[in-house]
Order: structure tokens, then sequence, then C-alpha cells
């Protein structure tokens, strides 16, 4: 039997990664790449995003690797990257803004500063991104959205209330805009990853503090017995991006190993 090789088609493709020196969002950068892509990375530490950069570039190639330093929840900043992208390719062809955190800044759940600082990182900023990026995506190819959930925005778990209502959120913004977006030739869809574990992440961080404890969560409430990996993450993501996935809008690909429980 002949094995056929599945082309994404993403060859040149102008693709924004926001939050992508570490973890999930790096790993879908080079993912991208991988499959022939050009690629803007960013995040806040500038000695972080020239170290990654020129990692990239010795790999990939410098017409193919961009960066630009700046906190994607400053609206400023965001406007600021948008600039760039119209300098440097003219449209954009994919925009995923990789941005959130899970991590409190205040023990109780229900602190309005809580919520904000939960609302801008998760949600926002988001929103943020895809109104200012809008204009430029409406002149790419086969241009779409790929927004991050969470598996919080399903099923009951230790994470503070405003982290699981943002996540939740970005479920009900991918659903709604799905719809307005088709008329403007943009697709958009959301990855909805579980527990994912990866160096200098939030798991890690849990882990250190509580080995035992993590371990038991994991195999109390995963039903494959373990952690994602961030390149698991990043092939659905790159996928739901791709021609292969044409057809797809407002569509939310869970990632988890089996967490979600409801139907």
């Amino acid at each position: 039997m002949t094995v056929k090789i599945m082309d994404l088609n993403l060859k040149n493709k102008t693709v924004l990664v926001t939050g992508s020196t570490l973890g999930i969002g790096n790993r879908i950068a080079e993912t991208f790449l991988r499959e022939g892509a050009r690629i803007l990375i960013n995040g806040r530490d500038e000695e972080k995003i020239t170290r990654e950069k020129n990692r990239l570039i010795r790999q990939f190639g410098e017409d193919r690797v961009f960066a630009f330093t700046g906190d994607m929840t400053e609206l400023g900043k965001i406007k600021a990257c948008q600039k760039y992208v119209h300098d440097i390719w003219g449209h954009l062809d994919i925009l995923v803004p990789c941005l959130g955190t899970g991590k409190a800044v205040s023990d109780e759940r229900l602190d309005l500063m809580e919520w904000e600082h939960m609302m801008r990182c998760n949600l926002y900023a988001s929103i943020d991104l895809i109104r200012e990026f809008t204009p430029l995506l409406e002149k790419g190819d086969e241009a779409n959205i790929v927004l991050i959930s969470s598996v919080v925005a399903y099923e009951r778990a230790n994470a503070p209330y405003a982290y699981a209502a943002a996540k939740r959120a970005v479920l009900a913004l991918c659903g709604y805009m799905a719809e307005d977006y088709a008329h403007k030739k943009i697709r958009v869809n959301c990855v909805v990853p579980g527990n994912v574990f990866f160096e200098g992440g939030r798991w890690e961080e849990l882990q250190k503090a509580d080995p035992e404890g993590t371990k038991r969560y994991v195999k109390e409430n995963v039903p494959m017995c373990r952690f994602g990996r961030p390149e698991e993450i990043a092939d659905a993501v790159v996928f739901l991006a791709s021609a292969r996935s044409s057809f797809t809008t407002g569509a939310a690909l869970v990632v988890d190993g089996g967490q979600k429980r409801s139907i």
C-alpha cells in the first residue's frame, strides 16, 4: 500500500504566534516553520527573543524568522506589532494568540483585581489582537485565527475561578466570531489543551512543590495517565490553520488525554 504524505499547504504562509519563546507557543512557532511557513515570534524578554530568534534562524533561515519584543497584553505594543507585520509582509495569513496564565495573584478567588488580571491575560489581550490584526488578515491568503482555551473551560478543576471563566469565554468568542468572520473569509477555531508539562511552565512549578500530589492528580483525572507535550498541542493548532482544515470554523479541538468527560 502506498503511503500518501499530507501536504498542509503552509509554505510561505505568514504567521504570528504570540508568547512564543517558551512552551506551547514556542513549539507552535517551530512546527509552522517545519511546514514551510514564515513566522513572527513574540515575547516580553528581549534577551529570550534574541536567543530564540537566532536558534530558529540557524535551523530555518533568516528570511523565514522574524521577532517582535513586547507584552501583548498592552494595546500599545499590539499596535506597534501590527505596524511591524504590515511593514515586513503587508498582510497576515494566520494569527495564533497564544496568551494566558493560570497562576493566581490573589488567594481570594472573588477578588476583582484577580479577575481583571486573569481576564486581561487570558481573554482581553486576544480580543485586542484579533481586532487590530483583522485588516491584515483580510488581505491574507486563506486567513484564519486559532485561539487557545483550556480543559478547565469544560471540567471543574483546582483552578482560579477567573481563569476558568476566561478560558470558557474564549470558547464562546470562537463560536460567535466564526459566523461573522466567515463573511470576511477568515476561519476561527480553538484548541483546548489539557495539562501540558514543559520546562519553565506552571506544571513544572507545581510538580516541584508537590511531586506526589501532582502525580496523583494526573493519575486520577487524566485517563491516559500522563501530561501532554507542547508538540501535541502544536500539531493540533497547525492542522486547524492548514488547508487540510479548510471547511472547519467555529470548532474546539480538545487535546487533553481524555480529561474532558462531558459529552
